[in-house]
């Protein structure tokens, strides 16, 4: 299934990142001298998991081409294309994030702190508020509409809702410039992707039941 390939290449960059280097991953607003000195030790670390990323979002551009693929069988066509839009856009975030940490480990760039410090925040908005915001018509529109198609009982449906404006209500995190609200971005991504597997583990049975029947 599309998305347990995605899960495994998304957690494998994410796993790169934390428990493979030398330290934590800095955050956007931390100081210039540390991403420089965590960009330096770790230099290898953060290539494989930007490969890891990007793979993670061509998969994940499959997995919003079959979901979307669902609904549309529905004969909710308008549904199905706002789903797409928004998991291709979190697949392009998670895509150019993984891009970016070749860029950003380019010993040219690192030599200039201001330079490296831009493109770091800029990986960070790609594959975190990006990824999140987009998630939100694909969550709930998703849960609306496969939950009126019968095809997700109603508590999963109006879960999907719910996330759907918690992954939306993520971009307030942009508002403050020390960056204190970012934890709104992991936690709308975790719980929206966790849905989304339910979800799709839901629908794959109800498939499997359905062909058992013809």
């Amino acid at each position: 299934m599309s998305i347990t390939v995605f899960f495994g290449f998304f957690i494998l960059g994410l796993m790169f990142h934390s428990a493979l280097a030398t330290s934590t991953y800095p955050a956007a607003d931390d100081a210039t001298e540390l991403i420089v000195r965590w960009r330096l030790e770790n230099a290898r670390v953060s290539r494989i998991s930007g490969v890891a990323l990007s793979i993670s979002g061509l998969v994940f551009a499959w997995f919003s081409a079959w979901f979307a693929t669902v609904i549309h069988r529905t004969g909710r066509v308008q549904a199905a294309l706002v789903t797409f839009a928004g998991g291709l856009l979190s697949a392009l975030g998670l895509l150019l994030s993984g891009v970016l940490q070749w860029v950003a480990q380019r010993p040219e760039n690192i030599a200039e702190a201001p330079v490296l410090h831009l493109v770091h925040q800029i990986t960070f908005v790609l594959g975190g508020p990006m990824v999140v915001i987009s998630l939100a018509p694909f969550v709930a529109v998703g849960g609306i509409a496969l939950m009126s198609a019968k095809l997700l009982p109603g508590w999963l449906g109006w879960t999907g809702v719910v996330l759907g404006v918690l992954a939306l209500g993520s971009v307030v995190m942009l508002l403050p410039e020390e960056g204190s609200l970012t934890y709104l971005v992991p936690l709308g991504r975790f719980l929206s992707l966790l849905w989304l597997t339910v979800t799709a583990v839901v629908l794959a049975r109800h498939r499997r039941r359905g062909a058992s029947r013809t």
